[in-house]
């Protein structure tokens, strides 16, 4: 299943959460400095300085928006991954509400802080009525389902790129009718992992084995446009390459339903997971 694959991949994000504060704090100039208050291009007045302060601010827009609309693509999601809300206003409880393709049916992932489902109306067959199953800390799913919702909070990925890694501009482009800023950030993995000093050692081990399946270093393209906003980002490794790129988006910043757990009453069995995903 590629989400939990890519979570597991990305599970590095969430232990940076507590870099976003500080970044926040420091970074209060570097928001200014990219604010226009003459007119032009706020981004490429932030790039005329430093590609880092321009990330840093952007994180920084990213974090007072909260929250926004999200879709997550890779290329063997064979009807185009998953799409939905994120909140990301408190970094210690980020959440997710995805809808996607997964064993035939259309299923949701949702994260509410450190909790995390699987389910949707297409469950309730398996689930004998009930629509959704709890997933603890140590299931497989679960776990890549938590990572991912770290994956989607955009102020971690950005402070990651400007605090530790190496970014550049690639140019001004047009996605989707808006015009962007194009930067790249490259990292080494072993550099992140290094600094994850929260985790336990058995986990750093874990996190680093996975992530060096995709490479031993990590590539972030980011497209800002002129308010300062994240509108896309792409993921891959130097292992698997720019073929097998993830691929986020965000709109509708500040508009994100709001996402809760679903009651008590609708949950079906852990052991029904595996009859849920037709195993």
């Amino acid at each position: 299943m590629r989400a939990v694959r890519l979570a597991s991949a990305v599970a590095t994000a969430a232990v940076l959460l507590g870099a976003v504060t500080a970044c926040s704090s420091k970074g209060g100039n570097d928001a200014k400095a990219g604010d226009a208050k003459g007119g032009g291009d706020p981004i490429a007045a932030a790039l005329a300085g430093d590609p880092k302060g321009a990330l840093a601010a952007s994180a920084l827009v990213m974090q007072r928006a909260g929250n926004g609309k999200v879709s997550m693509v890779a290329p063997d999601d064979t009807k185009g991954g998953g799409t939905g809300d994120a909140d990301w206003k408190d970094p210690g409880k980020a959440s997710v509400d995805l809808a996607g393709d997964m064993a035939g049916k259309k299923l949701r992932i949702r994260v509410v802080g450190a909790d995390a489902y699987l389910g949707g109306d297409d469950a309730a067959a398996a689930l004998g009525g009930k629509h959704w199953v709890k997933l603890p800390a140590g299931n497989e799913a679960g776990d890549g389902f938590r990572a991912a919702a770290q994956m989607l909070n955009p102020v971690v990925v950005l402070t990651v790129a400007a605090q530790s890694g190496k970014p550049s501009k690639v140019g001004q482009e047009s996605l989707k009718g808006t015009q962007t800023t194009h930067l790249r950030a490259v990292e080494d993995t072993s550099a992140l992992v290094a600094g994850m000093s929260a985790l336990p050692e058995d986990q750093r081990k874990a996190v680093q084995k996975t992530l060096e399946e995709d490479g031993k270093t990590l590539t972030f393209d980011f497209w800002l446009n002129a308010k300062q906003e994240l509108v896309q980002y792409q993921e891959y490794g130097d292992t698997n390459g720019a073929k097998d790129a993830v691929t986020v988006t965000y709109s509708d910043l500040g508009k994100a339903a709001a996402i809760t757990a679903p009651a008590a009453a609708d949950l079906g069995s852990e052991a029904d997971l595996l009859k849920l995903l037709g195993g």
